[in-house]
């Protein structure tokens, strides 16, 4: 193999890596952010169950709740964009380091990989983790409307003591 070879197979092996590490990178944040949004609204339902009541003056907490689910769902789909982005490039530049080597091994190898993953997971293959993130948000986003709606019509008033 030419130096030139040798030079073009480092230059997308470390691209390669590169993008793989800046998907990893997106997961990450958006594992974070998504511990911290929960922890948020957590706490947002501990104060809007603190007087053991739901009333108009819990109406901020529940829109703010609202807000939480809106934003998750919208940082979540952001986050997986640019995921989706580096993993496309990452593949595209270990795709061409797969044709400068001999009899492409590293797609033959991910070819055999992928068919025993498909045995084993047929049912769960094609779900997306996304979408379990946007329905976690979903569900957080329809818990504040709901919490509004009651609040609104004072319909759990605190008790009386």
């Amino acid at each position: 193999m030419s130096e030139s070879e040798l030079e073009r197979r480092d230059v997308f092996w470390k691209m390669y890596q590169e993008h793989c590490t800046q998907g990893r990178h997106h997961e990450t944040q958006r594992s974070t952010v998504a511990t911290a949004l929960i922890a948020i609204a957590a706490a947002s339902i501990g104060f809007i169950t603190l007087d053991r009541g739901l009333t108009r003056i819990d109406m901020p907490l529940t829109l703010f709740m609202v807000g939480v689910g809106v934003f998750g769902a919208a940082f979540s789909a952001k986050h997986y964009e640019r995921f989706s982005l580096h993993m496309e490039r990452g593949r595209a530049y270990r795709d061409e380091l797969d044709s400068l080597l001999k009899g492409a091994p590293i797609k033959r190898l991910k070819n055999l990989a992928d068919k025993e993953h498909t045995q084993h997971f047929p049912r769960l293959e094609n779900l997306r983790l996304n979408a379990f993130w946007l329905i976690m948000y979903l569900f957080l986003c329809g818990l504040g409307v709901v919490l509004t709606g009651l609040a609104f019509m004072d319909a759990i008033p605190p008790p009386k003591l």
